[in-house]
């Protein structure tokens, strides 16, 4: 194939990205591109398990069951460590952690803006940040252009937290990551970041939609 064809093709497998409303980034479209060129045409069994048959009361027997107990039971094992984690320090939870992780980074932010990042309720959220700012780690004020709105950013004993807290949440990581190999931890990151994106776009557009008309939008039409 000539440099002019792949070029064309490539542009091609962009503006179908483009329509999938998917991401907006480089690597949004690298993982697009990934899954259209080694896994295309896909072949999908349609066939719907029957989970009222006695031969499968065993639900593991389906494996998209099986990934969905996995994948909860290890978010089950990493809050458990994050707990010993965050023992020496003002922190209560992840939720607390990852707002001031995040404040390190952006400096300030709307109060709606650093919730909906962590993909939280707004009531959530807000009782996560009430606690931050009781104890001083954070600081609220008026939004200079919108004096209805508030911004957060960190507070002098927030930041020196959430450094403290930085070490042993490294720990944790390596703990989390557990046996794996650094190409098999590659292999799960492309994996995991495809599936992200996956949740990112029903999250942003379709937020509220019946778990029902999500099947049939995101997954049987495949």
């Amino acid at each position: 194939m000539s440099n002019y064809k792949i070029l064309v093709e490539i542009i091609n497998h962009l503006d179908d990205f483009e329509k999938a409303d998917i991401g907006s980034d480089t690597e949004a479209f690298v993982l697009y591109l990934k899954d259209r060129v080694f896994n295309s045409p896909k072949v999908i069994n349609k066939i719907k398990p029957d989970f009222l048959d006695k031969k499968n009361q065993d639900y593991k027997n389906f494996e998209e069951v099986e990934f969905s107990t996995l994948l909860t039971n290890l978010y089950r094992f990493a809050k458990h460590y994050l707990k010993k984690a965050l023992k020496d320090t003002s922190l209560n939870s992840i939720d607390e952690f990852s707002f001031l992780a995040t404040l390190v980074k952006e400096k300030s932010l709307l109060k709606s803006e650093l919730i909906n990042r962590h993909l939280l309720e707004i009531s959530t959220g807000s009782e996560v940040l009430r606690r931050l700012i009781k104890h001083n780690l954070i600081e609220e004020y008026k939004d200079p252009d919108d004096g209805r709105a508030k911004r957060v950013k960190l507070s002098a004993l927030g930041y020196e937290q959430i450094i403290l807290a930085f070490s042993e949440m490294y720990k944790v990581a390596q703990i989390i990551k557990g046996n794996l190999f650094d190409d098999e931890l590659k292999e799960v990151l492309v994996i995991m970041k495809k599936l992200s994106f996956f949740h990112w776009n029903i999250h942003a557009n379709d937020r509220d939609t019946d778990i029902s008309d999500l099947m049939k939008k995101y997954i049987d039409n495949e």
